[in-house]
Parts: structure tokens; C-alpha cells; sequence
């Protein structure tokens, strides 16, 4: 059933996953669009190949931790509502 911690677990989660570390990192040590460089992709992967592994791995370590956060954060808010029972 989705409840309102759900809801939360939910928009917090998408609201984590929406932010562009690669494409801000780009933007204010760089002046430049990650997304018109390289592959055109705006991941860890990119800002490694262009900016090199200084601008790279922090991005990297940031949407790892994005996602830890999404997924313990679900589990903080409704514990019961993501486990799989058998």
C-alpha cells in the first residue's frame, strides 16, 4: 500500500537522483557543458575523460553517495514498505 512515507521516500529519492554534480562541476571550475564535450554524456565517466580524474572522482564519490542516500533514506521512512516478504 502507498502511504505517505512512500510518497516521501519516492520524491526525495528522484529529488537526490535530478541533481548534475558533473554538469555543476563543469559549469563553476570550468565555464564549460559537460554535455557537449566528449560523449555527451553527464556522468563520472565524461568528466574524467575531459577534465580529468581531479574533477572525475569527486563527482564519482557525490552520485555514489546520492544513491546510498536515496536507498537508506526509503529505508529510514518506511522500513516495512521496501523489504520483500517470503
Amino acid at each position: 500500500m502507498i502511504n505517505a512515507e512512500v510518497l516521501v521516500a519516492a520524491l526525495l529519492a528522484y529529488l537526490l537522483g535530478s541533481i548534475p554534480t558533473s554538469v555543476w562541476v563543469g559549469k563553476w571550475f570550468f565555464n564549460l557543458d559537460i554535455r557537449t564535450h566528449g560523449s555527451g554524456n553527464a556522468g563520472a565517466t565524461n568528466t574524467i575523460r575531459v577534465f580529468g580524474l581531479k574533477a572525475g572522482l569527486p563527482v564519482l564519490v557525490f552520485d555514489v553517495f546520492k544513491a546510498w542516500l536515496a536507498v537508506t533514506l526509503s529505508h529510514w521512512l518506511g522500513n516495512d514498505n521496501f523489504t520483500v516478504n517470503q
